[in-house]
């Protein structure tokens, strides 16, 4: 489940600094400095609340027959 974070957040906020930051000739500079912000907040997000709520929502719908 990290493996998506490390895969998403630059991708994500690639697009993000793109469409709404508008960085001009820094591009890379921006985008740099929003995956350094945003990446541990995704990272502990996904490890410590998302994936085990989510494990436990399909634990609870698909039980082991």
């Amino acid at each position: 489940s990290s493996m998506i974070v490390a895969l998403m957040c630059p991708t994500m906020s690639l697009i993000a600094t793109v469409l709404f930051a508008h960085p001009g000739s820094e591009v890379v500079a921006v985008w740099l400095q929003k995956y350094v912000l945003t990446f541990p907040m995704a990272f502990f997000w996904q490890l410590c609340f998302a994936g085990p709520f989510v494990r436990k929502v399909f634990g609870l719908l698909f039980r082991e027959k």
